[in-house]
């Protein structure tokens, strides 16, 4: 099965760079702690999996959308990015709000985290409400 990019909407090029910015912030520095920063997994490593599968099933639309002919696989992935988005976005939110034991501050990779998961639940949900090809390829091929 050939990838077709121009089968690639809005959405799914949002739903690409939130899913990759997504994925690389749970590496990056998310907390400030005495002993030094710490990512996501190192500080609040349960809170971690929901933006984590965020992040896959954001990648996951992506490539649905370019090696699949019919759209009810896009269409279901993108329904349980718009489900597991939504949940990340309040795991981020309370995270950003409720500090873990003894960090004192917030680092850059908590606000851009943040920022990739309502990109992500954004981009599901233009995904499921835009109904035409980007190109003029017609979906079934």
């Amino acid at each position: 099965m050939r990838a077709d990019p121009r089968r690639l909407r809005p959405a799914e090029l949002l739903a690409l760079a939130a899913g990759l910015l997504l994925a690389v912030s749970l590496f990056l520095p998310w907390y400030q702690f005495p002993a030094g920063n710490e990512d996501a997994w190192s500080a609040v490593a349960v809170s971690a999996i929901a933006p984590a599968l965020a992040a896959l099933l954001a990648l996951a639309l992506v490539a649905a959308t370019l090696f699949q002919r019919s759209p009810a696989v896009p269409v279901a992935i993108a329904t349980f990015a718009l489900a597991v988005g939504f949940i990340a976005v309040v795991v981020v939110v309370v995270r950003t709000l409720a500090l873990p034991g003894a960090a004192s501050d917030r680092c850059y990779g908590l606000w851009l985290a943040l920022a990739a998961c309502v990109g992500v639940t954004l981009a599901a949900f233009l995904s499921l409400r835009d109904e035409s090809p980007f190109w003029g390829v017609a979906a079934t091929g």
